[in-house]
């Protein structure tokens, strides 16, 4: 049996590429950023022992539609597996039935979160033969191939057992059990196959690397130990997480470090580990000696999940990046987002890791459909002081995109606030809410905290920091800043004049 776990490449008018992977909402780049998908990878790794699997990113690979499409063509897999979300989905659909055309008796698996919460959608609109309903699509398929496999007649879907799925019978009738099995040990998830994926075509291509190469880690916690953000996609009665033992995740970095010679690793599990599990996981970098392999370390978390021990240790352990989310500057957003913190917890949590060296990363939302002038003015104020006070190193900014029947996206539904409903128009690029001022003002206060890099304040705040004598500083004023300034022009071109009309078709 052959396998293939395929992103097609998916370009816009602009010649921008899609970002899909990871399972987060797409934006398009021009300058190319290239993201490993961890549990796709994860899956895909597990498949090897028993099939022959093609990884297949035509992102990744630099192939363009033509080519990629060709190549799996030229291939015959038994199944394709794709990963799909909102504003891709119509663009799936015709490649599914592309793909059900051109090469015969395949079997084709769609994943990700907006086909699990609408399964339905997909199979009126594209002719996909099974819908993973589970966010864990390493376990599921894994399970699934096993079925297959003892099969007299693999490719014979119309009785599957497998839980977490629905598939389309012969009859064209679709199996409507939607009951599985909604938390797995990842403690029993496999260690990503670095080989397998090409792993260094995703090891210089990204804003989160200090030093290159890097790469993302096997993620340890699946998928949020807070699961409250209302705009989230962690959020909801099917999802869970699920924790890493924090053993076998130190293997794999050593691993990576001593075979793969990568220089910085990123673990971008929704909220990494706290308290003690974050203080062992530094000791056991300690206690290998890790931190001393010129490697730095990095991963996401919350305001407020990590005390002044646990990020001493962590500074110890040599880890550098902290991506965190702000979402905000005003207080009644936060308090509206549920993000279970104020200002006064980012202030003084920022100040705990700029203390031990860290370099915080924040990220920050406009556009959510109650913000005022008055409340985007704060946010803009806020990141302002926070940038040029030395609290934080970095920031990203977004547009507040609902987002695949998220609670937000929920509630733009319920309350009639959606300005089209056209998929097409859900990726980040634009805003696609009713909002109490006019849009500009939210493309104003992205170029405003995108600009701020140029701040004289700014500037001289990371001329400050290289009397710290630390290597990560003098890196990140010198060679990290050219690498920045070239996305920052791409992030405040994406986000305030490529497709800012709608139109609703």
């Amino acid at each position: 049996m052959k396998v293939s776990i395929s992103y097609p490449p998916i370009e816009n008018d602009l010649g921008q590429k899609a970002m899909v992977s990871q399972n987060r909402n797409v934006q398009y780049f021009s300058v190319p950023t290239y993201l490993l998908p961890v549990t796709h990878a994860q899956a895909a790794s597990a498949l090897k022992k028993k099939v022959n699997v093609i990884w297949d990113d035509g992102n990744a690979q630099l192939k363009n539609y033509k080519k990629w499409i060709n190549d799996l063509i030229e291939e015959k897999p038994d199944i394709v597996v794709f990963e799909s979300t909102t504003p891709v989905m119509k663009f799936m659909w015709n490649t599914i039935n592309e793909v059900k055309e051109k090469i015969e008796n395949c079997i084709v698996i769609l994943s990700g979160y907006h086909s699990m919460r609408k399964p339905i959608e997909s199979f009126e609109n594209s002719k996909v033969d099974i819908i993973i309903l589970s966010n864990h699509v390493d376990f599921v398929l894994n399970n699934l191939v096993d079925e297959l496999l003892k099969n007299e007649n693999s490719k014979n879907i119309d009785n599957l057992k497998t839980n977490g799925i629905s598939f389309r019978k012969k009859n064209n009738e679709i199996s409507e059990n939607f009951t599985f099995k909604k938390i797995e040990k990842i403690t029993d998830s496999e260690i990503i196959d670095r080989d397998l994926v090409k792993w260094k075509n995703y090891a210089y291509e990204n804003g989160n690397f200090l030093q290159t190469p890097g790469t993302y880690a096997t993620s340890v916690i699946r998928d949020c130990t807070f699961g409250k953000c209302t705009f989230c996609r962690y959020n909801g009665p099917e999802l869970s997480f699920s924790i890493m033992d924090v053993k076998k995740s130190v293997d794999e970095y050593q691993n990576l470090i001593e075979n793969y010679n990568v220089k910085e690793i990123f673990d971008d599990s929704g909220v990494w580990y706290r308290g003690q599990d974050a203080r062992n996981f530094a000791n056991e970098i300690i206690k290998r000696e890790l931190h001393k392999k010129n490697c730095y370390f990095g991963f996401n978390t919350r305001f407020e999940y990590l005390d002044e021990e646990t990020i001493k240790l962590l500074g110890k352990a040599n880890f550098r990046f902290v991506l965190i989310g702000l979402e905000s500057g005003n207080n009644e957003t936060l308090l509206k987002l549920k993000k279970g913190y104020t200002r006064e917890t980012v202030r003084n949590t920022l100040k705990l890791l700029i203390k031990y060296g860290l370099h915080p990363h924040l990220t920050i939302m406009v556009g959510y459909y109650w913000e005022t002038k008055e409340m985007l003015d704060d946010t803009v104020k806020f990141v302002k002081e926070l940038m040029i006070g030395g609290f934080a190193r970095t920031l990203q900014v977004t547009l507040c995109t609902p987002i695949d029947y998220t609670p937000y996206h929920q509630e733009c539904i319920d309350k009639n606030l959606l300005i089209t409903n056209n998929y097409d128009d859900y990726d980040m690029s634009k805003l696609i809410v009713k909002t109490p001022i006019d849009h500009e003002h939210y493309y104003e206060a992205i170029k405003k905290m995108y600009t701020i890099a140029l701040h004289p304040g700014f500037i001289l705040r990371q001329i400050i920091f290289l009397f710290s004598f630390r290597k990560r500083d003098w890196q990140f004023l010198f060679t990290y800043s050219i690498r920045a300034l070239r996305r920052i022009r791409q992030h405040i071109f994406n986000l305030t004049q490529a497709n800012k009309k709608i139109n609703d078709k």
